[in-house]
């Protein structure tokens, strides 16, 4: 495309740009040699593919996208117009927008602007015909172009490696997206460095033109540029009202904007990671932060109470907002009676008031007999608790379990069984997995606990939520709760608490996991304080998995920090996304399976080995001197 006469308009800003060196030429304009027709025949087909062929990083895009199950035919991006429309990143990003797709008018080009996970929020276009495709393949604003759902394509390769990216028409995963060509370039806060958003070039394949990845750069650095200027405003607000503030008042306080959070000594020794982001969706909630009661993640509660700070920056949303904290002494009885010393379970192992509630709280419903749903993320022992309390409060009661797993086998067999069990009228029955089970299977399931309602023993059903594998086929990718109708029939509900949020636990579970494997084994301390600060994604599976390794690796009866897995450590510089924490737990997962082979690691995800790298710094996977 010959840049039109507006485009002079366009003449960037004196400020430091990356050399020419800093990307490669490859990633402009796909060379003459490359066959990426051919390579993707070749990929899709199983066979090798050339290195000749394809750009190295569409190559590595292509096997994410098979990694990810994306149906290479048709284009499945989910819908979602949840967008503020005055958020930081529209308000920053709006005046250049305007400028450049002023400067585009009359060209066949889309200029489209997404958050960080690749969501389009706004498009412009000045093409009718390009509109009307670009409608067509669901390019479009509320729908997502994450490479986990449509492939290959300049918004979710860029968002998934973390630079610009130019994918050419041919070298889209996706049948549909291949007469376009796209350059996207990430916008990154300046504050933290961290993605919060892209800026995307979308044309024909035929007028594409290396000048849209010089476009979409000088954009992405026009609006992080923006957003310097209106988050220096918000924080030296949100600096002002914390420290007159804080000359007058005796609670623990804290000022939040949406880029910092400051606190003095007593809210610091309050609040951890958790917490913040607790207070942060207070702010944002329905009722804002109105006085109410916020349980911390130490199982403790504190009062708070918050204003908008006085002045608002100029996209109308409050520059900050001034938060008290003080603790209860006073919880309500209830709660009280949840987080009073449990008994002591047989194997189990804690002593976090968050998880001695858990426990007084599975004890009752299993005395009350109360259908009782458990839930919390994979690994962190539900099953064993309930076992655990089945066995304190009803011994000699019949316990049976039925995991949903086995269902696959053959569904009528399974759902007869449950109910057989069900209509005993005794003992207990534990039903695991539930969220493997087909909405069709969940709706049966749902006909028989109905049929079987009022029976006097216990009946829990386990759920595993956020578990960090891929989507499968089938499974909702809007969010929804496939197990809703199922969940209605259980009067109670009680979280597990993943073990992150419990380390005050760690110690005890290192003790009892060790006994059951060697009980002449210790810890030293350096490796209990390891082990302590660990995030735990894989929660207490995770924790016996390393126990496990240590001790292989041991060449003492003690075992110190270096006999632990090199890959067991992960340090995020920021609070993560789902998705974000997803996909830090694969990584982590992956390291663990191949004895901190970063290389081998790479492979299983169907990622580069160079992406990997990335990855493991950007979320601060501490691996020790062995890993390669």
């Amino acid at each position: 495309m010959e840049p039109a006469a507006p485009l002079e308009s366009l003449k960037p800003v004196e400020r430091p740009r990356p050399s020419p060196s800093a990307t490669p030429l490859a990633l402009d304009r796909p060379v003459p040699h490359l066959n990426p027709v051919r390579a993707r025949t070749l990929f899709l087909e199983g066979s090798s593919v050339p290195e000749a062929d394809v750009r190295e990083p569409i190559l590595s895009s292509w096997q994410r996208s098979r990694f990810w199950g994306v149906d290479a035919d048709r284009i499945e991006a989910p819908y979602n117009a949840d967008f503020d429309p005055h958020s930081r990143l529209a308000t920053a990003a709006r005046p250049v927008l305007d400028r450049l797709s002023e400067a585009l008018q009359g060209t066949p080009m889309s200029l489209i602007l997404t958050d960080s996970k690749g969501r389009v929020r706004e498009r412009r276009t000045g093409d009718r015909a390009l509109h009307r495709h670009l409608d067509d393949i669901c390019l479009a604003p509320g729908f997502s172009y994450a490479e986990e759902y449509v492939g290959t394509n300049g918004i979710g390769t860029a968002a998934e490696d973390g630079r610009t990216a130019h994918v050419f028409g041919s070298e889209h995963f996706s049948e549909r997206l291949q007469r376009v060509s796209c350059a996207a370039a990430p916008i990154r806060n300046p504050a933290s460095g961290r993605v919060i958003g892209l800026i995307d070039l979308t044309s024909w394949q035929h007028t594409a033109s290396p000048l849209m990845l010089a476009l979409v750069r000088e954009a992405a650095a026009d609006i992080e540029e923006r957003l310097l200027d209106i988050g220096s405003e918000r924080e030296r607000a949100a600096l002002r009202a914390f420290l007159t503030y804080r000359q007058n008042s005796r609670k623990a306080l804290v000022t939040l904007t949406d880029g910092l959070l400051l606190a003095d000594a007593a809210a610091t020794e309050l609040l951890g990671p958790d917490d913040h982001r607790k207070l942060r969706e207070l702010a944002a909630g329905p009722t804002g932060l109105s006085e109410q009661r916020m349980l911390l993640s130490d199982g403790r509660a504190v009062q708070v109470r918050g204003r908008q700070v006085e002045g608002e920056a100029a996209d109308g949303v409050p520059a900050a907002y001034l938060i008290e904290l003080r603790l209860v002494a006073d919880l309500d009885e209830p709660a009280s009676r949840a987080s009073a010393q449990a008994p002591r379970l047989p194997g189990i192992a804690g002593c976090s008031p968050a998880f001695q509630g858990v426990v007084n709280q599975l004890l009752r419903h299993c005395g009350q007999g109360r259908w009782t749903l458990v839930d919390g993320e994979a690994g962190t022992g539900k099953h064993e608790l309930v076992r655990a309390v089945h066995r304190h409060a009803a011994p000699t009661a019949p316990y049976a379990v039925h995991d949903a797993a086995h269902a696959r086998a053959g569904t009528a067999d399974w759902l007869r069984t449950v109910y057989q069990d069900l209509a005993e009228d005794r003992g207990t029955v534990v039903l695991r997995h539930l969220e493997l089970l087909s909405a069709a299977v969940l709706g049966q399931l749902d006909a028989v606990l109905r049929t079987t309602a009022g029976r006097s023993g216990w009946v829990a059903a386990l759920l595993t939520r956020d578990r960090p594998t891929l989507p499968r086929g089938g499974t909702p990718r809007d969010g929804t709760d496939p197990v809703a109708a199922v969940r209605a029939r259980f009067g109670a509900e009680v979280t597990v608490p993943p073990l992150r949020h419990r380390t005050a636990d760690v110690p005890p579970l290192v003790t009892c996991l060790i006994a059951r494997q060697d009980g002449d084994v210790r810890c030293t301390e350096g490796a209990l304080r390891a082990l302590s600060r660990a995030p735990w994604p894989g929660n207490v599976r995770q924790l016996a998995g390393s126990l496990r390794y240590a001790d292989a690796h041991r060449s003492g009866p003690l075992i110190e920090e270096s006999d632990l897995p090199p890959s067991l450590l992960s340090q995020a510089q920021h609070p993560l996304s789902a998705w974000e924490s997803t996909e830090r737990d694969l990584i982590v997962q992956a390291l663990l399976d191949h004895g901190g082979d970063k290389a081998k690691a790479a492979k299983a995800l169907g990622i580069s080995r160079a992406t990997i790298y990335r990855k493991i710094t950007s979320y601060g996977i501490r691996l020790g001197p062995d890993a390669r």
